[in-house]
């Protein structure tokens, strides 16, 4: 089985994908560049929200060195089998050729920037991405953002769907949240919600491989895009100046929702047959 990856710099993205390479699988890896992993505050916002700014994504850093590691892409890829690229370039002549040249036979996307045509055209029937998000509640961007925002972080889960013109809408593979615990924070959420997916993605390659298919749902309502522009630091007020960042405990403590998601789970089906 030869695989497509696509897959971002950050040591989240190249943690579940050192899974798929790990398991022996014949790969090519086309890696585009990120941006910094800890951003500077926009200019021109209060001193609170700078504060809550600088403080959100450095703990995140600091959590995500612990869950992941510190990986570069040369750690996880071999070097015959990676092509780096700009954001500019993921979805260029020089990538199509590569996408061309092979015959593969899935391909797995978790980190870039979006995919389109051509190379979107030309990629092999199933084209699974890991989004960090529940479709379609949230879609688009910091999708384990806004659970926490809105106050229901049992809505910060995984997606695996298959990929089209469109964000986050293609028909689903899988789905999964993770286990909440007294004093997870908002990043400890997500760090869980990483690892379990990557579990989750070694048992997808497996079944794929040894049934050649993958069952999929259809999104049955349209949900909300969640832009890049949505987010603005005030935001974070909620998080860690209304709650000091301790809305697991109040959730877990029934101070909040208890709806829950309804998730499709695309690793069951396979359950007695494979397992």
């Amino acid at each position: 089985m030869k695989i497509l990856i696509f897959s971002g710099s950050h040591s989240r993205h190249l943690y579940v994908h050192k899974s798929i390479v790990d398991k022996g699988y014949d790969y090519h890896a086309i890696v585009m560049r990120r941006e910094d992993v800890i951003p500077k505050p926009p200019n021109g916002i209060m001193q609170l929200d700078e504060e809550n700014f600088i403080r959100h994504f450095r703990d995140r850093d600091a959590i995500e060195k612990k869950a992941f590691g510190s990986l570069k892409a040369e750690d996880v890829f071999s070097q015959d089998r990676m092509t780096l690229v700009n954001p500019d370039e993921l979805n260029s002549e020089k990538v199509l050729k590569i996408v061309k040249a092979n015959n593969f036979d899935l391909a797995f996307i978790f980190g870039p920037d979006m995919i389109k045509d051509p190379v979107l055209g030309s990629l092999p029937k199933y084209k699974i991405n890991l989004h960090l998000g529940l479709s379609p509640w949230y879609k688009g961007s910091a999708t384990l953002f806004w659970p926490f925002y809105f106050l229901e972080p049992q809505f910060a889960g995984i997606t695996l769907h298959n990929i089209t013109e469109k964000p986050d809408q293609g028909d689903i593979f899988h789905q999964s949240v993770p286990v909440l615990s007294m004093g997870d924070g908002i990043h400890d959420v997500a760090a869980k919600a990483v690892i379990r997916a990557r579990n989750e993605v070694v048992t997808m390659m497996t079944i794929f491989k040894e049934v050649g298919e993958l069952k999929l749902s259809r999104q049955k309502t349209s949900g909300r895009v969640w832009r890049t522009s949505d987010f603005r630091p005030v935001h974070l007020r909620v998080v860690y100046n209304l709650y000091n960042n301790d809305i697991v405990d109040k959730y877990l403590k029934n101070y909040l929702s208890d709806e829950k998601p309804k998730l499709i789970n695309g690793l069951k089906a396979y359950e007695k047959t494979l397992f």
